[in-house]
């Protein structure tokens, strides 16, 4: 229990200290950047903070990876390590601490990623990126959360299921009209508007309530085809697809389970999901990649200047087959879960492999 509190201390320790020092190198950096290009003190720190859910997703798994480095390296250094194992302690259990610490990484990197992150993104639709253009025309950021999008033009509202921008057709289409003395006049409800041209939309599977702003009972008709006059254009509902971010990983999964149904392609909005649970398994992959050190105690068969120097290609060759493998997934070269987690578990067959190699004196 002793050696045990002691590797679980040292490794905490050492984790500390990472995401301090990159914490204020990141932290510096990004205020001293945010106050040469002349912006206001209140301005900067309200970027700064919504900007770091993202860093820290970045962050954690390399401070994970840096944790078992150092704290393995204080043991060498002290002749700690080879104490531990002389007496009898198992490579397996050394193994298995390391990666019972990095678990709570995990839990606080998927908390990270799938609730605070998409918090700080709405917060930041909502104050920095929301132009005079956009304030005018979007109602609400909030109703996604509801399953559809919605917006107001000049005389009518809409809502929509969803924005193919592949295909440039909007799915489940509901326009709501007003007169200029802001009375309901019809409703069209069509199964999806393509665009045509500028300002031009042909909806399919129309049905059309009209007169709602008379004394007679409302008409309703249903037409095949119709086109009409829209005053937004495709680049417009592009802007609608950056909410999906705003979402926590639950309302995430609820949205793309709703548009699965519909028949299009969500590969692109299911990388977004599946990377906040392979980003989160991630800091466990780079916690034990180090621990392979052990099987050398000895610090002069393995110097620390080495292992920072593999530690440092490690993480940039990940992150660079990482990048690689999503876009391939975002360009539907590839299965979503595949270009996700082909790299995670690529990096952790190396761990398995590393162990197994060793397993006679794991036991």
């Amino acid at each position: 229990m002793i050696l045990s509190n002691l590797i679980i201390k040292q490794w905490f320790k050492s984790l500390i200290a990472a995401v301090t020092v990159l914490f204020l190198l990141i932290s510096t950096a990004d205020l001293i950047n945010g106050f040469l290009q002349g912006k206001d003190a209140m301005r900067v720190l309200l970027e700064y903070s919504l900007k770091m859910p993202d860093l820290m997703g970045k962050m954690f798994p390399i401070c994970c990876l840096v944790a078992t480095l150092f704290s393995l390296n204080n043991l060498k250094a002290h002749a700690e390590l080879i104490a531990i194992l002389a007496a009898g302690y198992s490579y397996r259990r050394i193994y298995f601490l390391v990666g019972a610490c990095a678990l709570t990484m995990v839990g606080l990197q998927f908390l990270n990623l799938g609730f605070v992150e998409p918090y700080a993104n709405k917060v930041k639709r909502q104050e920095i990126q929301k132009s005079r253009k956009s304030e005018g025309k979007y109602l609400t950021r909030s109703s996604i959360e509801g399953g559809r999008f919605w917006y107001k033009s000049q005389n009518y509202f809409a809502s929509f299921g969803f924005f193919d921008r592949k295909s440039n057709v909007l799915q489940d289409v509901e326009i709501y009209y007003f007169t200029e003395n802001h009375t309901s006049s019809k409703i069209l409800k069509a199964q999806k508007a393509s665009f045509i041209s500028e300002g031009k939309w042909l909806l399919t599977n129309v049905t059309e309530l009209s007169g709602l702003s008379t004394p007679t009972f409302p008409m309703q008709t249903t037409k095949p085809e119709i086109t009409m006059s829209l005053n937004e254009n495709p680049d417009d509902f592009g802007e609608f697809e950056a909410d999906l971010t705003t979402l926590n990983f639950f309302k995430l999964n609820q949205f793309i389970k709703r548009m699965s149904r519909t028949g299009i392609n969500i590969s692109e909005y299911e990388i977004i999901l599946m990377n906040k649970v392979f980003l989160s398994f991630v800091c466990l992959v780079f916690a034990l990649i180090p621990v392979s050190t052990i099987f050398n105690p000895n610090r002069r068969s393995d110097s620390f200047g080495k292992n920072v120097v593999l530690t440092l290609l490690v993480t940039v060759l990940f992150w660079v087959l990482y990048s690689g493998a999503v876009a391939y997934g975002n360009s539907g070269a590839v299965a979503p879960w595949l270009a996700t987690g082909i790299v995670p578990l690529l990096f952790f067959s190396y761990v398995l492999f590393t162990f197994w190699k060793h397993r006679k004196l794991s036991i």
